[in-house]
């Protein structure tokens, strides 16, 4: 890939911008002599442990090609921190990464489905059917900045073929315009070619492809007859089962497109010397916060509305506009009552206008202004009253223009101020359609002709858009755009020089302005040469929202389209179109986002300009559903925010606001939404989400570094705030994260010429902020060691090093007490007091499925996932003892505990352990013995009398092929 294709595609998400961030951060310290040699990794790690990361799967094959499937570290310089993978070893060569597995029910979630560790653990069998996805930016950080569609070997699906699972398809797809990861597996996103096993193939769509109508076919999009669900299915002529243990799932036997059990991967092939991990300087690396955003998780519902007071159709939805005075955020549309809950608690006839606490949500019960029609416009005035305008012709039992002001408080009409309006077209109806202020002026758009206010008695001409003083409403005779066509919506610029305006028309006076306008705020109100070309010539109705934002002005609207263009050269500069979804209704700027609202609920195609087809030129699919967010400045969608709502006629969002407190609104016609935690609540008429946590932690204090006997041990002082974890850095990444304040690990420097390990701490929090790092701090260095003295040998034989000292105590082979059981050890198994007379006895090694066993374990059932051993030996005076060197294996993973206290941990997971605790991956006996468990303790851990050495010895998975276990103890005495 060349570095300008790289450089685009590197650093779009979060983890890549993390990663970029250490990368640069050389560059920018201006580090140009040679660091020392101990800054270098290890150059094939085995991704046996975090600080043993492999960059992929591909790389620990080629390092250690004996190494089976199962799970291991991996890392990347484009990833935040280490994380634990399946690796497929076998298939075509080894070296595939799992990301996804499931049966139906996949979603096209940006973050995912569940966790990493529920990806990676169990990757098959009935308990794998219901699928977990990595994230999106997880994906892309093991891709290191690579565009999927860049992958050598492209996506490779494993599906059943069967519903016992007993045949399986290998099916290969190459991909184009998917520069990122998305999950967006339904959508119109360009196959290249690939395979179903021998058969080879090109073209199609990710929604479908393939060479038959059986099971040489993927069809990824929903269907009623399949329950609504996704999955990677075969064609209309397949057929499966509607069973839980079945592998080709089917909601009836009668229908096609079953679902198959799937897994996914991808095959980045990543090395340490292509990955491009950067030591960091001696000032370490800066912070990293995540872009200002909503939360993709809708706050809990306090209060909504609910109802339709008049009126039907997506022009008479629930909610149509929002403004915030105070601490009170008005919405305003055609709903009849506001209540608590979907049961009507609370519930308050107070139809089209109501205000809620902007902190509690809940309902302002003593604003009631008594309307008889529908509130479509809402603006807050400089002096802080609200104007409000729509269809109604009364207000509080008087009668009134469809424009008028309210006192924020009481819903009273402001004293002295009025607009009058009137649509002298044939047949015409007036209405009100939004509402800006700016300069003094109140801009308003809609249907009408006419219009009087303040001293003004005689009607003014102003044909749909007009302006009227802030401070009585007298109507501007000298502006008159006089659009053709109903206004949907307009926006004054920043400088006050032009109002921009969105609608039905084609013309303003005598000037074609098709759909869009730029105005001159001068008398006259002449517009802007702007050649405005909409989504499709055939459908070209109507456009629904406009508004400035620095240098570019978006409008959105009919067919399915969100443009921006140069607001000095009206020049399109981004382009969107929503498919199958709809037409744009709203668009909100607020912190360098846009947000633009529709009633859409699939996919957001960047870069697309035509409907109803967006052929192949576009970008990139994402997932969009009733609001999408945009980057203000570069016009990049943001994939991180995608909620989830539903409406109750699908007629999407038709307005936001994002409030003082940083709080997104959006209104339509909802009635529900999901919570953070994937809950579906009821919405009535509006949902909220709250930002995301955007604030870098505080970086940690006293960080230091001490040295004993080849281990470091790091410390430093908790972070401010609430840090979820620390990460430690070592020479150029990531290689532990705890949450305690201090971690040991062995040195792993030169000689002392060579100097220690270069260290550095950062705190993370748990929506992926990271603290700068703390200033380097150097480890110890590995000191030579002399050989033992040793004495003269018999003839004929090596000399020996001689320690009389030295005691075996548990020699390798020795008889153990043990149990394999799938159910949890007795409490207090570890300990010198625990009575192990009914446990098994057995020869070292224990296990199953390796060569020279002396015992071979087996259980009835199901095979648990651990087993437990116990051997006591005797000490006649511990005040003699020096230390006991404990040597062991991890096959899989090992716990070692002397008399109740543990003592050793491999290749297990860090915390409170039980029976059923996973080991990390899956070594084979051989690779497990080339890599000695070897622990050293004091003597001070051994009493006179009996001492006991308890073991736990856990698999990886349940249908390990093998597992063994032995241990040896050597004393060393005090001379």
């Amino acid at each position: 890939m060349n570095n300008r294709l790289r450089q685009r595609r590197f650093g779009q998400r979060r983890s890549l911008r993390l990663g970029a961030a250490l990368a640069a951060l050389v560059v920018a310290a201006g580090l140009t002599t040679a660091l020392p040699a101990s800054t270098a990794e290890p150059v094939a790690p085995n991704g046996s442990s975090a600080d043993a990361a492999a960059a992929s799967c591909w790389e620990i094959k080629q390092g250690h090609p004996a190494l089976p499937s199962g799970v291991y570290w991996l890392l990347t310089p484009a990833m935040a921190a280490p994380e634990q993978f399946y690796c497929d070893q076998t298939t075509d060569g080894g070296g595939w990464v799992l990301v996804g597995r499931g049966r139906e029910g996949w979603k096209e979630l940006y973050e995912g489905r569940g966790t990493p560790a529920q990806v990676r653990s169990t990757v098959t069998g009935s308990g794998a059917f219901s699928p977990r996805q990595l994230s999106a930016p997880l994906i892309d950080g093991l891709l290191n900045g690579q565009a999927p569609d860049q992958l050598e070997d492209g996506i490779r699906l494993r599906r059943a073929l069967d519903t016992a699972g007993s045949t399986w398809q290998e099916t290969r797809y190459r991909t184009a315009n998917q520069p990122r990861w998305t999950w967006t597996i339904g959508s119109a996103t360009p196959v290249v070619s690939g395979s179903f096993d021998s058969t080879v193939f090109s073209g199609g769509l990710t929604s479908s492809f393939g060479t038959n109508q059986a099971f040489n076919r993927v069809v990824t999009t929903e269907a009623q007859a399949q329950g609504w669900t996704q999955g990677f299915a075969y064609g209309s002529q397949a057929r499966g089962v509607n069973s839980a243990d079945s592998y080709v799932w089917s909601s009836t036997a009668t229908a096609g497109n079953p679902r198959p059990f799937t897994q996914m991967y991808l095959r980045p092939k990543i090395t340490q010397a292509t990955a491009g991990f950067t030591p960091l300087p001696d000032a370490g690396a800066p912070a990293y916060a995540q872009q200002a955003r909503p939360e993709t998780g809708a706050a809990a519902t306090a209060w909504g509305v609910t109802g339709l007071a008049s009126g039907t159709g997506e022009l008479n939805t629930e909610v149509q506009a929002f403004a915030q005075i105070g601490n009170v955020v008005y919405v305003a549309g055609n709903f009849r009552y506001v209540q608590k809950d979907a049961a009507g608690t609370g519930r308050a006839d107070q139809p089209y206008l109501a205000g809620f606490d902007v902190a509690t949500g809940e309902w302002i019960s003593t604003f009631q202004p008594k309307l008889n029609g529908q509130v479509k416009a809402l603006a807050v005035l400089p002096n802080g009253t609200l104007a409000i305008g729509g269809t109604f012709t009364t207000l509080n039992g008087a009668a009134t223009g469809p424009v008028a002001v309210l006192n924020p408080d009481t819903g009273t009409a402001v004293a002295g101020w009025r607009v009058g309006v009137e649509n002298r077209v044939t047949g015409g109806a007036v209405q009100i359609r939004t509402l800006e202020v700016r300069d003094g002026w109140l801009y308003l758009g809609g249907a009408f002709t006419h219009l009087t206010g303040g001293t003004a008695t005689s009607p003014v001409y102003a044909r749909n858009a007009a302006r009227v003083a802030v401070a009585d409403g007298k109507p501007d005779s000298g502006w008159n755009p006089a659009f053709n066509g109903t206004v949907v919506a307009v926006d004054p610029s920043a400088d006050g020089q032009r109002l921009y305006a969105a609608g039905y028309f084609t013309a303003s006076n005598a000037a074609t302005t098709y759909r869009a306008a730029a105005l001159s705020t001068a008398p006259g109100a002449v517009p802007a040469e702007w050649n405005f070309v909409p989504s499709s010539g055939e459908r070209a109705g109507y456009q629904q929202g406009i508004k400035e934002v620095g240098n570019r002005v978006w409008v959105g609207g009919a067919e399915h389209s969100l443009f921006s263009f140069d607001t000095a050269t009206l020049t399109r500069q981004s382009s969107n179109i929503t498919l199958e979804g709809g037409d744009f209704q709203d668009v909100t700027e607020a912190n360098g986002i846009v947000y633009g609202s529709c009633h859409c609920g699939h996919w957001n195609y960047s870069g697309a300009s035509t409907w109803p087809s967006v052929g192949r030129n576009f970008a990139r699919a994402d997932k969009i559903n009733l609001v999408g967010a945009w980057n203000a400045g570069t016009g990049e969608y943001i994939p991180e925010f995608n909620p989830v709502m539903k409406g109750r006629a699908g007629y999407g969002v038709w307005a936001t606001l994002v409030d003082s407190r940083g709080v997104l609104w959006a209104g339509g016609d909802l009635v529900s939404s999901s919570t953070s935690g994937g809950t579906s609540q009821w919405s009535g008429g509006y949902a909220r989400f709250a930002p995301a946590d955007a604030a870098a932690p505080e970086v940690p204090g006293g960080f230091a570094v001490a040295s004993s006997a080849g281990t470091d041990t790091l410390t430093w002082s908790a972070a401010a705030g609430t840090p979820a974890s620390y990460q430690v850095l070592r020479n150029d990444r990531v290689i532990a994260s705890t949450t305690a304040t201090s971690f040991s690990l062995p040195a792993t420097g030169g000689l002392p010429a060579t100097g220690g390990a270069r260290y550095f701490v950062r705190a993370a929090d748990a929506a992926g902020n990271y603290s700068a790092t703390t200033a380097v701090k150097t480890g110890g260095t590995v000191p030579s060691v002399p050989s033992a003295p040793s004495v003269p040998s018999a003839p004929g034989t090596p000399d020996v090093p001689e320690n009389p000292a030295a005691q075996t105590v548990i020699a390798a082979g020795s008889s153990w007490k043990y149990r394999f059981s799938s159910d949890a050890p007795p409490a207090g198994w570890t300990g010198t007091g625990f009575a192990d007379a009914a446990w098994s006895t057995g020869n070292a090694p224990l296990g199953w499925g390796s060569t020279g066993l002396g015992t071979t374990l087996t259980a009835e059932g199901t095979k648990p996932l651990s087993s437990h051993y116990r051997r006591s030996f005797q000490i006649a005076d511990a005040a003699k003892v020096d230390s006991v060197t404990l040597t062991t294996r991890a096959d899989d993973g090992v716990v070692v505990y002397v008399n109740g206290k543990e003592a050793a941990r491999s290749n297990m997971p860090a915390g409170t352990l039980t029976h059923n605790s996973y080991a990390l991956t899956a070594p084979s006996t051989a690779v497990a013995l080339a890599a000695p468990v070897v622990v050293t303790l004091p003597g001070s851990a051994f009493v006179t009398g009996t001492n006991v050495v308890s073991v736990e010895v856990h698999s990886n998975y349940r249908s390990t092929p093998s597992s063994s276990f032995d241990l040896s103890a050597v004393m060393s005495l005090r001379n």
